[in-house]
């Protein structure tokens, strides 16, 4: 089974990730999880040039082929691998953060973008967490961290984003559970652990 977590920053996916892991192990499964760009050795490269702020303008296109480069090496280097084995993989961000950032955040085409992904094959999560804040909410809680290059991204650039996942989880609800971020993280513990748990009944039924 492959899930993935999606949201902007200061939404709580790296905490809700860890924790649905745990809950995961304590239940008996083998689950890997991974980080996009990253992961891989070569993934990890990628992540350093993409988030690097190199005061150059970089183009949202050298963007999405950074991540792509990225995201076809993890699919063929670990993803696929893992989920053969029988493993539970967890992602923190996949495909669906490229259409949200470079294409409702930057303006790029989606048809390029689908086409891409179309073209390199990839795998698709099986269940999707969008965990939803507002944007003001975001830059709060990262007020206090040292941002890279997309953090460091406008307002207007992150209501873009917002609206984007939004619209993702919109046309694809069989796929995707929207949760509302400002909930405690007991409360998205449970919700997340309850709809992963009824998924992974209902693929072995």
């Amino acid at each position: 089974m492959f899930i993935s977590f999606e949201g902007i920053e200061g939404s709580g996916k790296s905490t809700q990730i860890k924790l649905l892991r745990e809950k995961l192990k304590d239940l008996g499964h083998d689950v890997k999880t991974l980080r996009e760009p990253g992961t891989t050795i070569m993934g990890e490269k990628i992540r350093e040039i993409f988030l690097e702020d190199t005061q150059e303008q970089v183009d949202p296109i050298t963007e999405a082929f950074l991540l792509y480069a990225s995201r076809k090496h993890l699919d063929q280097n670990f993803l696929r691998k893992n989920i053969s084995d029988g493993c539970i993989v967890i992602a923190d961000r996949y495909a669906d953060a490229t259409i949200a950032y470079q294409c409702y955040g930057k303006g790029l085409d989606k048809d390029f973008i689908e086409e891409i992904h179309k073209s390199s094959d990839l795998l698709v999560p099986d269940l999707t967490f969008y965990i939803d804040i507002s944007v003001e909410t975001s830059r709060n809680r990262i007020s206090d961290r040292k941002m890279d290059r997309m953090e460091s991204e406008s307002v207007e650039f992150f209501e873009h984003v917002r609206t984007g996942y939004l619209e993702i989880a919109s046309k694809n609800p069989d796929r995707f559970i929207t949760l509302d971020g400002n909930l405690t993280i007991d409360q998205l513990e449970i919700e997340i652990a309850k709809k992963t748990l009824e998924r992974l009944d209902a693929s072995l039924g």
